[in-house]
């Protein structure tokens, strides 16, 4: 009787958290279907593959950095071929055992935002969303402006996106936005004054949440990258060790 007690009682306490775990995925999976926001999506498919395929070399520039070498420490360089392929190696070996170091797409990003709403932000958030401004700053700062510095930081050296059909794409997407600007900016000042103050107000906030979300999501994969980093790491340093510069 006690341990169906006990049973009983975890379950109870276990209900708001399910409840709301299924309220997340409900409420992420409209803004998916209401709000596509398909340039962030695929900028976010583009910049977190490109970042997955650079991370070794990352890692390599911490290296040389920390060790005051010079550019001759980079591709073509065989002790760096043989650190990177370490390195890499130990990332694909991962990814098999745990499934992709970077959730690339909105869905990720949207279920940790939504995860960190408040009941009342919920319900603001939600309803702001549906309006005509809010309408306005989602397409303009969410899908606009967020995938725009998205494709400026894949273009951002030491390591741009190289030439090819993914750089080609983001080129044709950052176009789009430069056209979608120009008819927004018009809407916008024909929004009337209450709506216009509650794009600032709701805006700036759902802004803040998407950063802190985008945080969230960047400190899951930095502790996992470095655990892999900390499993080849003695090889890893005999391989600089002997590198000579």
């Amino acid at each position: 009787m006690k341990n169906a007690i006990a049973v009983l009682s975890l379950c109870s306490s276990l209900l708001p958290v399910l409840a709301w775990a299924d309220e997340v995925d409900y409420i992420t999976g409209k803004l998916v279907e209401e709000a596509p926001l398909k340039c962030l999506d695929e900028a976010l498919t583009i910049s977190n593959n490109h970042f997955r395929s650079i991370l070794p070399d990352l890692m390599l520039d911490g290296a040389r950095d920390l060790r005051k070498w010079g550019p001759e420490w980079g591709p073509g360089n065989e002790n760096y071929r043989q650190a990177r392929d370490l390195l890499e190696m130990a990332f694909q070996d991962d990814e098999v055992s745990n499934g992709p170091l970077l959730d690339a797409g909105l869905p990720p990003l949207l279920h940790t935002m939504v995860s960190a709403w408040t009941p009342a932000q919920r319900t603001e958030f939600q309803a702001f969303l549906k309006q005509k401004g809010g309408r306005l700053y989602r397409d303009t700062m969410m899908d606009g402006a967020m995938c725009e510095a998205l494709i400026e930081l894949s273009s951002t050296p030491p390591h741009p996106l190289p030439p090819g059909a993914d750089k080609n794409r983001l080129y044709a997407l950052a176009t789009g936005i430069g056209i979608r600007k120009m008819t927004m900016e018009l809407e916008f000042n024909l929004l009337p004054k209450d709506q216009a103050a509650q794009v600032e107000k709701a805006g700036a906030e759902l802004s803040k949440s998407v950063k802190q979300a985008f945080g969230t999501v960047s400190q899951a994969y930095a502790a996992r990258a470095e655990q892999v980093f900390r499993a080849v790491e003695p090889d890893l340093k005999k391989i600089l060790a002997a590198y000579k510069p």
